[in-house]
């Protein structure tokens, strides 16, 4: 008998499991969860104009339902039948409701789950990761834009996750959430050519904050800036479920939209839904627009701090001391004379201090970059750390914060309007720059001597020509101006590609693909005043010149000139020699001068004047611009 009535439990135990799910669906779908924005942040669903609602995620592991990247509703149905599973968890399953921990816990406070008809399963692995993080708040962390790199060229940001066992002088030890592009080795056009098409999977990590510290202010040397945002422990605890259920998802990366700071906004969501922050950026994601407008949130941020990098804390230091103790510095350093040459003894101690952390902080910097390898610089590290050691003397002085910050910048989208004269024809402009600044753009809050543009376009009316016409299609324009000064040996260099019209015969202005770059070297001549100087190569094509294509060489100077804090100039004279055709050869002269008229506005003068395939003309103009 008593066998009997359990085995009738056994079979009709699914039925009323089945039951509850049928009733929990019922229940879900009578409140409309499904077309929450919580339960669309936790699934990565955008609706778009032309495809929908969608989830961003590209992993089948992702969903629970077959439609469910494209239906909210079949996906949280299936969800919820989930959460059913008797699955065990092991190290390489887990159950459901622990795989997908932040939904599970979301739908349970909106539909009060009962334990008795859906037992809550243990997760181990989970509640383990959760305690040692042991969440309290979340900063949100921007390594300035590194220009040697493509993948960071517009900075990057991260979440560091603050702990409970950490404080402001350990935070250091805290985890950090990163989401990055898996590049492999691929590095040049096919590098930027599937970053820009979705080529790359993108995922998500946590890694060590002092790892990532390392990486960025040690070896690439980039500022960091953290912004301690007002995100409550059990916000932060919400962020950290997800990111939990996220583990591996495969993302498709696109280095424009779907990059590292967009998807970092959809955690932010999670935390807190109210933010909204995702949907801020409908087109593109620049890594610094995004840090604006976090700040911009009132009383997200409370607090920001400044941490400089490696190259920062060494140029800082040289500009406090003689030209005298940086040579004698630069000559410890590179090993050309000994820690215990007179040169160095004669010196106060305090001063003999500052020379020796000099020389250790220029040594190991240039190794940390990679411009030193091999045993021969730790063992002249271990020399001059030995010698420091004996020498009483205070430590290198701190870097004080930048006036202006990254999110106190001009906005990295530029709308402008202009006109003046060109061959001696009357012109209007419209131009367009998707991101995100050039040598002259207002400098507050940007590197001077960098430029990257991506998306420059200038449609043109010539007076008497009838409608508008495309006169410049910049793809990508990057540009290093960097000094070279007794404690950098940093190169300069530039690389630019796109279409660009140009002048013929019977006033022909034939469409060109061009692409030019080179490299050399840049000094400051004075405080507001740098020059530089590259030798360059470059190509281009045309089907409407008489001869269609071809290489040269040639070279570029030009000069960088600050007056005041706000008016920019830039003058500079190019030209190149093709190998063959009628009239081998380009070349120009150029000046242009930027003043801002508020963070976001700014009017521009500019002076061309052209020789190419043998017609020479002059175009003078002047443009306003709309930064934002």
């Amino acid at each position: 008998m008593w066998l009997a009535i359990a085995a009738l439990a056994v079979a009709h135990a699914p039925v009323r499991a089945a039951d509850y799910a049928d009733e929990l669906v019922a229940k879900a779908r009578e409140l409309g969860l499904a077309n929450t924005p919580e339960w669309h942040r936790l699934v990565h669903y955008r609706t778009t104009w032309w495809r929908g609602v969608r989830s961003q995620a590209d992993d089948a592991g992702f969903f629970n339902a077959p439609d469910g990247k494209s239906n909210p509703g079949t996906e949280l149905d299936a969800t919820l039948r989930a959460f059913f599973s008797d699955l065990e968890e092991t190290d390489k399953q887990q159950n459901p409701q622990c795989r997908f921990v932040a939904r599970y816990r979301w739908l349970k406070s909106r539909l009060t789950f009962d334990p008795a008809r859906l037992p809550e399963r243990g997760c181990p692995r989970f509640e383990r990761w959760s305690a040692d993080l042991e969440p309290q708040s979340v900063t949100l962390v921007f390594p300035a834009a590194y220009i040697n790199s493509p993948a960071s060229m517009y900075g990057h940001t991260l979440l560091r996750i603050d702990g409970r066992a950490q404080n402001d002088r350990t935070r250091i030890l805290d985890y950090a959430v990163n989401f990055a592009a898996v590049t492999g080795n691929d590095n040049g056009i096919a590098f930027a050519w599937r970053g820009l098409a979705g080529g790359y999977d993108g995922r998500f990590s946590i890694t060590p904050y002092y790892v990532k510290i390392a990486e960025y202010s040690d070896i690439e040397s980039r500022d960091i800036w953290e912004y301690r945002l007002s995100i409550t422990p059990t916000e932060a605890q919400r962020l950290l479920e997800h990111a939990w259920e996220l583990g591996a998802t495969r993302f498709d990366y696109y280095f424009l939209d779907e990059n590292c700071s967009y998807q970092l906004l959809w955690l932010l969501d999670v935390a807190r839904p109210s933010l909204n922050l995702v949907e801020r950026f409908p087109a593109w994601v620049i890594p610094a627009d995004t840090v604006r407008e976090i700040k911009a949130v009132p009383g997200l941020v409370s607090e920001i701090k400044f941490r400089p990098s490696r190259s920062t804390q060494l140029f800082h230091f040289g500009s406090l001391m003689s030209d005298g103790d940086i040579s004698l510095a630069r000559r410890l350093a590179d090993d050309r004379i000994s820690t215990d040459s007179p040169e160095l003894a004669q010196r106060p101690p305090e001063e003999r201090a500052q020379v020796l952390d000099l020389a250790f902080e220029t040594l190991d910097f240039e190794r940390l970059s990679g411009a030193k390898r091999g045993p021969a610089p730790s063992a002249r590290l271990r020399e001059l750390m030995l010698a420091r050691a004996k020498v009483d003397g205070p430590p290198p002085p701190e870097v004080p914060m930048p006036a202006v910050r990254p999110d106190e910048g001009h906005g990295s989208a530029r709308l402008s309007v202009g006109g003046g004269t060109t061959a001696g024809n009357g012109f209007q402009d419209i131009r367009f720059r998707g991101a995100y600044h050039d040598l002259i753009d207002p400098a507050p809050g940007y590197s001077r001597g960098a430029q990257i543009e991506f998306g420059n376009i200038v449609v043109r009316r010539e007076n008497g020509e009838g409608l508008p016409f495309l006169e410049k299609l910049t793809i990508i324009d990057v540009t290093s101006i960097s000094p070279r000064t007794r404690l950098s040996r940093s190169p300069s260099w530039r690389l630019d590609f796109g279409f660009e019209r140009s002048r013929g015969p019977d006033t022909q202005r034939p469409m060109l693909f061009q692409i030019a770059g080179g490299a050399g070297v840049a000094f400051d001549l004075a405080a507001n005043l740098r020059w530089y100087g590259l030798a360059e190569a470059g190509a281009y094509y045309s089907a409407h010149t008489a001869q269609s294509s071809s290489i040269g060489a040639g070279g570029r100077t030009g000069v960088l000139l600050s007056v005041g804090d706000r008016l920019q100039l830039h003058a500079v004279a190019h030209g190149l020699r093709y190998l063959d055709g009628p009239s081998p050869s380009r070349s120009g002269v150029s000046v242009a001068a930027d003043y801002p008229l508020t963070k976001d506005l700014g009017v521009r003068f500019e002076v061309d004047v052209r020789r190419e395939f043998g017609f020479r003309w002059s175009t003078v103009g002047a443009v306003l611009s709309l930064y934002f």
